[in-house]
């Protein structure tokens, strides 16, 4: 292999998935992102509609915390699902359950019967995201997998720029429950297409596992102690927390490494090797998305005076950025495409320090760049990085590999979003968002995420020097 490892073996135009007999598996790529996608943008923008409707105030972000939990079990869990029930089988059973979570949500009396719904289509939507990196890895050539990663990058920004206007319409004319329902033929058309063009198989294994649910338990009551931090009153509280998570964790991996049937791949947390690499990048470039995501929207409101839809279109830049940085990325050169690797954390980081630098005193203009900085990095990096973890890891765990891309996002996702919370309420955010202590809370968060890009980017410059 080339010293640049697997970066360099790209001999194929990702065009060729437009083509037969790669573009409809593309399509089943795409629709199982599209449909827990919309899912998530859609329901944030009808859930104060819900709220008036059925009640339900004081566990309103448990609609949230519930689709967030299920998506890392479904995501998790759906190698063991491939490796019992086949490939094909998989993706009929997540789109069902998505379905019938969806279903659940439309019909809702309360908010705890919408919460339930919403952890059914969590655990649908994580085995469906899982399940189209499986395929990737499954059905397409080593060639085409920086095209289909960077298809899976672009496909989350259609949602994320239709989805709270669709979302808008039908709560403005009163039809949340209507929202629910919008996404389902999606789910449909992903199982009925998985259908055909999957051939039937069996057991991945020499028959059928059993489903770790000792293990799957350990990462919800991880993911649940992350949630939890930012929500909880003390700092001494707050550090059980993080403990209790990092334990759970911890005995989680050394069960797993024990297990016939693993949920991760082997040495995905090593730094010693491309794998681990890999897995750290996605993890650290997927924290760096949350502060942004999180804050920035209330940061410019309360110091610019901005309107809550001004705001919005503002952090959309960051996303428009990351899928712009994907597709630019695409087209770099076999050669070059470990400067790529190295890029797009550097990118990432002078992004946070140019909203360090401007958040509190402006210009707009400069923080619109500092966003399109932070997602155009992560954009630049991240279909490379897939594409090194997918090639590296060992051929009797390609559906545990690439199962875990997503199931790692989600879980940086989390602890991003817990850490946002810390670090805003340590600088006085908690107790009313008045212009200094706002001013404060950005500088220190944007500060303080500054750490996880950079960490990356060292990581990334050594990415190919092992195996």
């Amino acid at each position: 292999m080339a010293p640049q490892g697997h970066l360099a073996k790209r001999g194929r135009s990702w065009t060729e998935l437009l083509e037969p007999p790669y573009a409809l598996s593309a399509i089943v790529v795409v629709l199982c992102i599209l449909a827990p996608a919309y899912s998530a943008f859609i329901t944030a923008t009808v859930l104060p509609s819900a709220i008036a409707e059925i009640g339900g105030l004081a566990i309103y972000a448990w609609a949230s915390t519930a689709y967030a939990v299920a998506s890392i079990l479904g995501s998790a869990g759906s190698s063991v699902a491939v490796g019992n029930a086949g490939m094909r089988r998989t993706f009929v059973l997540a789109a069902g359950v998505f379905v019938v979570g969806a279903a659940v949500c439309a019909s809702a009396p309360s908010m705890p019967v919408l919460v339930a719904g919403r952890g059914l289509q969590g655990l649908g939507g994580g085995m469906l995201i899982a399940g189209a990196h499986s395929m990737v890895r499954e059905v397409f050539p080593e060639a085409l997998w920086p095209g289909m990663l960077t298809t899976i990058s672009c496909t989350w920004a259609i949602p994320a720029l239709s989805g709270p206007a669709v979302g808008g319409v039908l709560a403005g004319l009163g039809l949340w429950r209507t929202a629910f329902w919008v996404v389902a033929p999606i789910a449909v058309l992903a199982g009925a297409l998985t259908w055909r063009i999957l051939p039937e198989t069996g057991p991945g294994g020499a028959g059928a596992a059993r489903v770790p649910f000792g293990r799957l338990g350990l990462v919800c009551a991880s993911v649940l102690c992350v949630g939890s931090i930012a929500n909880t009153g003390g700092a001494p509280a707050r550090v059980a927390l993080f403990g209790a998570a990092i334990a759970l964790v911890a005995l989680m991996l050394r069960l797993d490494n024990r297990a016939r049937t693993r949920l991760f791949p082997t040495g995905m947390l090593s730094p010693a090797n491309r794998i681990g690499k890999g897995f750290w990048m996605i993890f650290l470039l997927g924290m760096s998305t949350t502060p942004g995501g999180i804050y920035l929207p209330l940061l410019v409101q309360v110091l610019h005076g901005v309107t809550p839809a001004e705001s919005g279109y503002l952090y959309a830049l960051q996303s428009l950025a990351w899928t712009t940085g994907t597709l630019l990325s695409a087209f770099v050169p076999p050669a070059r495409v470990r400067w790529a690797v190295v890029l797009g954390p550097l990118l990432t980081a002078v992004g946070f320090v140019g909203l360090v630098l401007t958040i509190s005193s402006g210009p707009m203009g400069a923080i619109a760049a500092s966003l399109i900085l932070i997602g155009g990095g992560i954009g630049t990096a991240w279909a490379h990085v897939g594409a090194a973890i997918l090639s590296s890891g060992r051929p009797d765990e390609g559906a545990v590999t690439a199962s875990m891309i997503p199931s790692t996002q989600l879980f940086a996702v989390s602890l991003g979003a817990a850490l946002s919370g810390v670090i805003a309420n340590a600088a006085g955010l908690g107790g009313g968002a008045s212009k200094p202590a706002a001013a404060l809370a950005g500088a220190w968060l944007f500060g303080g995420f500054v750490a996880a890009p950079l960490t990356a980017l060292v990581i990334g410059s050594r990415l190919n020097r092992s195996a």
